[in-house]
This record gives C-alpha cells, structure tokens and sequence, in this order.
C-alpha cells in the first residue's frame, strides 16, 4: 500500500509530463460555411516547419497530408529555417509540389536567412507559386476561388541593422494588391505569416486569412491558456493557434510544425485541415467552425 502512494503519482506525472511534450503531428479540422461555393473545397495549411524532419525522406508528415485529400496546400511562410539543414523543408517541398497545387507566402526566418530569393526559385522550379502581393482565381470542381498572398513584412525592413521601424509602405501595397483582386461572387483565401495584423487585414473584405509564426504560443494550458508567448505578440498572445471571427471574415492561425530546441508544451506541431463547404451543406450546426483534432504518430 505504501509503495502505491509513491509508484502511481510518478507514473501520472510520467505519463502526463510525456504527453505534455509530445511531438507527433495532429490534424486539426476546421469547417467554413459560404454561398460563394457550389460544391466543397478542402485547403490543407502548413506553416513553420523549419526545417523539421518527420520520417525518412519526410515520409510521416507526408502521408498525414495525403490522408487529408487537399484540392491546394497553401505554405504560411516559415518551411525553409535560417540555421537548420534545409533537407526536411526541400524533401517535402519537393513532394508536394509534384502532388498538389501549392501556394507559398515567405516567412521571416526565411528572409533572415539571407537567400530569400533563391529559396522563392527554388520553390517555382518545384511546382509550387509564390505569392507576393499577388492573386490568381482557380478553379476547382468547376468554380472559381481566389487565392492571395503577401511577404512576410520582414522583407520591407528599411535597415535590418535597425532595432525599430520596417517599410510598412511597401507591405501594405502588397496587402492593397491583394485586396484589388477581390471579387464579390468569389470566394477569396488571404495567406499571410502574421496573424496580429488584423487592423490591416480588416481593411479588405477577405472571406477567409490563413497565418503561422506564433507556434501556438509554445507552451499551453489547456482551458486556461491559449499560448504563452509569441513572436510580435508577446505574453499572451490573442492570436497563438485557432480560430478566430474578424467581422465577416475568418482567421486561421496554425499552431505551425517546427520542432523546437525549447520543448513545445501541450502544443503539439499540426497539419490544418479547412473545409469550405456551400450553404446548403449538412453541417452539424454544434460543431460548425470548432475545431477538431486528430492525432497521427
């Protein structure tokens, strides 16, 4: 009986500190309702891998991401790191440019890493669009979608020398570009790395912004705290991982897939899954834009 009162509390703590800091991959789905589409559409959003390796020859990650039967994956900045080996962002990149239609927004460790623009060629010469202030209207099952995208604003810094102060002009005309491209009959997908711009993003009538760069606020509370610290947010931050309603508009913030040297904390790296489906879709009206969370080790 006494080593019972020892061995079970250390096995829980065990078994809880395990889960904790688990690093398999989740699935989390999420579900946008919209008269602008006839038929469903299933965007898969990757973001902040940095260069995270899931397998030989990324082969976990990848067969996460074929499960999901994506019609386009749209790469929220982040996949390629500025000290990690680029052989995990490459050896995905690489895959699911020959397998579905990609679109990629930079992210900061990108441009911090000095080769921006060889990493966007490389990018192209594997398939895959980058967007820079820029959209296209495809169409899947017959319908059209807009998708858009802008640089990171780390791009635009004056001096990167400088501890303050970024060209937000030029960021913000890629933002207005984008927003040129907005039709009212079209269903439109805003990807961006920072999801704290929302004053910005408000300005143009989006029907749907996806983002990184937060990494779920690297250490969560479930029921208590969303994320602990992020990037440009600091404590607290509003927007670590989730969704969030911005007047008409939705923002989706991936909670990103990098593995980091500090331990991640109830925050296991995630594969977003977005369905957008018509108005007269049958969708449980209590699980309607919750998220759901599938694990995958």
């Amino acid at each position: 009986m006494g080593w019972s009162k020892i061995v079970v509390p250390m096995l829980l703590l065990t078994a809880a500190g395990t889960a904790a800091v688990w690093e398999g991959i989740t699935v989390r789905r999420y579900t946008e309702i919209s008269a602008k589409v006839a038929a469903p559409i299933r965007i898969v959003l990757l973001a902040d891998l940095h260069s995270s390796i899931y397998g030989s020859g990324q082969k976990k990650l990848l067969q996460v991401i074929d499960r999901q039967h994506p019609d386009l994956l749209l790469l929220a900045g982040d996949i390629v790191d500025d000290k990690a080996p680029g052989y995990g962002a490459w050896r995905l990149l690489k895959n699911i440019g020959a397998r579905y239609r990609c679109y990629y927004v930079s992210g900061n460790h990108e441009y911090r890493s000095g080769r921006m623009a060889q990493i966007k060629e490389n990018l192209r010469q594997h398939g895959i669009t980058v967007l820079e202030g820029s959209s296209q209207q495809i169409l899947i099952r017959g319908q059209k979608i807009c998708v858009a995208g802008v640089d990171d604003p780390s791009g635009f810094r004056i001096d990167r020398t400088a501890s303050s102060g970024s060209n937000r002009s030029g960021w913000i005309k890629q933002l207005a570009d984008c927003g040129l491209g907005i039709r009212p009959e079209v269903y439109t997908v805003l990807c961006s790395h920072h999801p704290e711009c929302v004053a910005d993003y408000q300005q143009y009538p989006f029907d749907l912004i996806t983002c990184g760069h937060a990494h779920g606020g690297q250490v969560r509370i479930p029921g208590i705290c969303n994320g602990l610290y992020a990037p440009h947010q600091g404590f607290f931050p509003k927007y670590a991982g989730g969704r969030y309603q911005i007047g008409h508009t939705s923002l989706i913030v991936s909670r990103g897939l990098c593995k980091n040297r500090c331990p991640r904390v109830f925050n296991p790296p995630e594969v977003v899954t977005i369905d957008i489906l018509p108005n007269k879709a049958n969708v449980n009206k209590k699980t309607h834009g919750r998220q759901i969370k599938e694990v995958f080790k």
